[in-house]
């Protein structure tokens, strides 16, 4: 497989970024948000800031070797495998600043995470229909991996479902506070449920 400089490039940009707030950041800082927004978890900076530059840098390493183990490893040439990791690399890369300016005290996460996940729907949904079958890639279901005609037409579906998903995601902050963590849950529960359900449908009406 080809060198992926776009990844190569989001990783050192996390790593000089984090790098360069690191001063900045207060002694310990949020590693985990609730389900409304708020942190509940801290830890040190220096496992915090660190802990996700070195998680996409093992994603970077396991994207290389991941087509070649693939029972399936042909169809890896058949879609845009790079981009959807590439993909995200990007969304990490965007966490990771959310972490940091969060820390910082300039941004509210209540706010910025449903846009990232929002923005990232709507990316997965633009490719998911482009997925050829594989084992790692793509809504993995016992069905969808059982015929590929099932696989198509799930992530058919499945593409339509996230850029709807990620349209509402991207609503969600306008949402009324006190419904904004409930309706980010509805959204990605809803989601998954529709599409495992359809993967269940289509392979009953072979």
């Amino acid at each position: 497989m080809k060198r992926n400089w776009f990844g190569i490039i989001i990783l050192l940009a996390t790593v000089l970024g984090t790098w360069a707030a690191y001063p900045y950041l207060p002694d310990r800082i949020p590693t985990h948000w609730n389900y409304e927004g708020v942190p509940d978890q801290f830890g040190p900076k220096s496992y915090g800031v660190f802990m996700l530059p070195g998680i996409m840098a093992a994603l970077y390493l396991l994207n290389m070797f991941l087509p070649k183990i693939d029972p399936k490893k042909n169809n890896f040439k058949k879609f845009n495998y790079i981009r959807v990791m590439n993909g995200i690399l990007f969304f990490l890369f965007l966490f990771q600043a959310m972490q940091i300016t969060s820390s910082m005290g300039l941004v509210n996460p209540k706010y910025t995470i449903p846009v990232m996940v929002g923005f990232l729907f709507l990316f997965i949904g633009n490719l998911s229909p482009k997925f050829k079958p594989n084992y790692f890639i793509g809504i993995r279901t016992p069905w969808t991996l059982a015929n590929e005609d099932v696989w198509k037409k799930t992530h058919r579906l499945g593409g339509k479902v996230f850029v709807i998903a990620g349209i509402l995601m991207l609503l969600v902050p306008f949402a009324p506070a006190a419904i904004q963590a409930y309706g980010m849950i509805t959204i990605i529960l809803a989601s998954l449920v529709l599409i495992v359900f359809a993967s269940y449908y289509y392979f009953i009406k072979l």
